[in-house]
Parts: structure tokens; sequence; C-alpha cells
């Protein structure tokens, strides 16, 4: 999956020092065209179920492929749309949880993460070329990893520290996007 904060720029400090002051500022309307979602934050025993369900999915995802000779009178009767179905929403939980010892520190809540899930969205595979908005795999020294594709038209802004200033408005010319400077966007 791709992971996205919704945190404004000028609220964005504590997320900004654990992630880093440089950003791409993606195009809500086009984020959520290819299918992203806000996270759906729950407790961490609620997560714990969520993650048995999501095992269950697997299985049963796997037990509907190619099964033309499935008969009506099963025990259940999902098909592979719906399982699936079932797993994207599962994809989109995060659990609710601290960070440090004490609990003072970083809230995941906080991030107002969304989500774009790799299964969620069409994928380009075989001959087909993969357009932004799509997901493919991506093979390097015989690893597969899994990639989505993003055009420029899906940026609105870049965010960079003020001392890459002119390398930062170079690209975003080039894009055709905004430039944003990290220590005039950011409250520091």
């Amino acid at each position: 999956m791709v992971c996205f904060t919704d945190i404004p720029l000028w609220h964005a400090k504590e997320h900004c020092r654990i992630f880093g002051k440089f950003g791409i500022g993606f195009k809500k309307e086009k984020m959520i065209a290819y299918g992203a979602n806000p996270a759906l934050y729950t407790t961490g025993e609620h997560f714990s179920r969520i993650k048995r369900l999501s095992g269950l999915l697997g299985r049963m995802e796997d037990l509907e492929k190619d099964r033309e000779w499935k008969e009506e009178v099963e025990s259940y009767n999902f098909t592979e749309d719906e399982t699936l179905a079932f797993q994207e929403v599962t994809d989109f939980l995060q659990e609710y949880s601290y960070k440090g010892q004490d609990h003072s520190e970083y809230v995941t809540y906080y991030q107002r993460e969304w989500r774009l899930t790799f299964r969620s969205l069409p994928f380009a595979g075989g001959r087909k070329p993969q357009e932004p908005g799509m997901s493919c795999f991506y093979c390097r020294d015989g690893k597969s990893y899994s990639t989505v594709k993003f055009s420029t038209d899906d940026v609105d802004y870049i965010v960079v520290p003020a001392r890459y200033w002119l390398k930062g408005r170079k690209l975003a010319k080039q894009i055709g996007c905004k430039l944003r400077v990290y220590e005039l966007s950011v409250f520091i």
C-alpha cells in the first residue's frame, strides 16, 4: 500500500520530525479517484481480531479461486469479489496506538493517514502498460516489488527545506506544480 497524511502543513511539525522535511502533496481528488481512503483507527484488542479475520479472508480467497464446481449448498457461499471486498476493508484499518515506553510520545491517530492499497487498484499485468492509478510488480535481482504508478498531473505541490529552494523551484516548474518551503509552511 501507499500511505499519505492529511495533516495541514502548518500543523505538521511532529509528523515532519518523524518522517522528514521533504514531501509530495498529491491532489486529493485524484487519489480518491484511484481508490485512496482514510485509515480506520481501532484499538489494539480489536485490531488483533481484525488480523485474525484477515488471515481467514486470505484462506477464503484461495478457496474461491477457480472453483466453478462449487455447490450452492456449501456452508458459505462468498464470491471471489465479496471476499476481496472484505480484504480491502481490512487493509484500511490501523491500530490506534502510542509510541514510546510511557505512552507520552506520538499517537498514530494524529497522522490522519490515508491509504491506497495495491489490491484495490486495477492491475497492469501481462502486456498491459501500467497507467497512473494502476498497480504492477517490478522485478529486480530476482525479487518482486509491488508498485503504484502516479502521474506528475497528480502532484499539487512539493515541499523542500529552504536550502533546497532553488532546486525545488526548478523541479516544481518542470512538474508544473507549486513549491512549499518547509520552514515557511510548517510551524517550527
